[in-house]
């Protein structure tokens, strides 16, 4: 793929191939009434790492890591201000349908794909490194306080005892 006009792409039609291809996208800011697009376009670059020179919004591949040990592909936006990079996961990739961080249709998704009951996201690691760090940027996904009720409710009284201590 090259970086040309036609390699433009709807953040919700970007797929597995497109990652891999170029791990690292911009939003195509100020294209929007010169090109037809709107906000919501990236463009490919050619990014080997992340420089933090320069402000700018990245959207990044990454490997998602499930509670249950597998990993599925993804994307993690960065906002670099000031030398500093603030890491935003924003999807996970399966079979090059987006699951949405945090959506309780990811989980029952997720659940359904590997065959486990209450499989979700717990961390994440960039595809490509970022200037001045010795390894991949890496974080992890929190709970919600309301996914974590639910899944309070949803277990017997006697588990819920013991888990309370």
């Amino acid at each position: 793929m090259t970086t040309d006009l036609d390699s433009r792409r709807s953040i919700r039609t970007i797929s597995r191939a497109d990652f891999a291809g170029f791990p690292v996208w911009e939003w195509a800011l100020n294209e929007e009434a010169t090109l037809g697009q709107n906000e919501s376009f990236v463009r490919p670059t050619a990014l080997a790492a992340i420089a933090l020179e320069q402000p700018c919004q990245l959207v990044v591949a990454a490997t998602f890591t499930l509670s249950n040990g597998a990993c599925l592909p993804g994307c993690v936006e960065l906002d670099i201000r000031a030398r500093k990079v603030r890491a935003v996961p924003m999807f996970l990739l399966l079979q090059d349908r987006h699951l949405e961080l945090g959506d309780e249709q990811t989980l029952s998704t997720l659940a359904h794909f590997t065959k486990v009951a209450d499989v979700r996201p717990v961390a994440w690691e960039l595809a490509v490194p970022v200037a001045g760090q010795s390894g991949p940027l890496r974080g992890s996904i929190r709970r919600s306080l309301r996914s974590r009720i639910a899944s309070l409710w949803r277990r017997s009284p006697s588990q819920v005892a013991s888990i309370l201590g």
